[in-house]
């Protein structure tokens, strides 16, 4: 039991890898039972119509929100059976950085702003990854003059992970077809030239 909160410690404290420790989850009976304690009461929080133990072996370790909701998730568990820790900052600032790089008019699959969007090159300042980062954006997702001014979240298109090129954007006026004033958004995929269009209402 010990040698478990041990694990999880490591985890939150950042002395154990992402990597090794989704092995844990799915190698490590004792802990899988650590984790589906039946008597944590879950009530009011995220968790409260699961198990810790679900919740972490769903997550997606390969990108930083993935990782950010595993660090909450143990955090919170350690905390409701009483143990104190020092968590590690690194998985928020990961994903603080990662938010605070990425255009407001595009708001993309943490998936794929880990594959096509970070640099590989982890030996790079701040500054070059955000240089790196910006350019990436530029060059994945593409307008023909003005980027798109959302009524809502962001709704970007992607298909075959290759974002569609931006047209542009039409006013949509309230009346006979439509209840709300609202917009709509044009995009074209390169590969096929077919047409796709997104509609957002105030």
């Amino acid at each position: 039991m010990a040698d478990e909160i041990q694990i999880l410690k490591d985890f939150v404290e950042g002395k154990l890898s992402d990597k090794d420790f989704e092995q844990q989850l799915y190698t490590n009976q004792d802990l899988e039972k650590q984790l589906s304690n039946p008597a944590i009461d879950w009530q009011g929080t995220y968790l409260q119509n699961t198990t810790a133990y679900f919740y972490l072996i769903e997550q997606d370790y390969k990108n930083a929100e993935g990782r950010l909701n595993a660090h909450g998730a143990v955090q919170l568990f350690l905390s409701k059976i009483g143990v104190e820790i020092i968590a590690s900052p690194q998985k928020s600032d990961e994903y603080e950085f990662i938010l605070s790089t990425s255009p407001k008019y595009i708001d993309t699959d943490a998936g794929f702003i880990e594959q096509y969007i970070l640099p590989k090159d982890k030996t790079l300042s701040k500054s070059e990854q955000k240089q790196y980062i910006k350019q990436r954006y530029t060059e994945l997702f593409k307008f023909q003059t003005k980027p798109p001014k959302w009524i809502q979240n962001p709704e970007w298109p992607v298909k075959n992970n290759l974002p569609l090129f931006f047209l542009g954007q039409i006013e949509i006026k309230k009346g006979e077809f439509f209840h709300d004033e609202g917009s709509m958004y044009l995009f074209m995929d390169p590969a096929t030239g077919i047409m796709e269009t997104v509609k957002q209402f105030y």
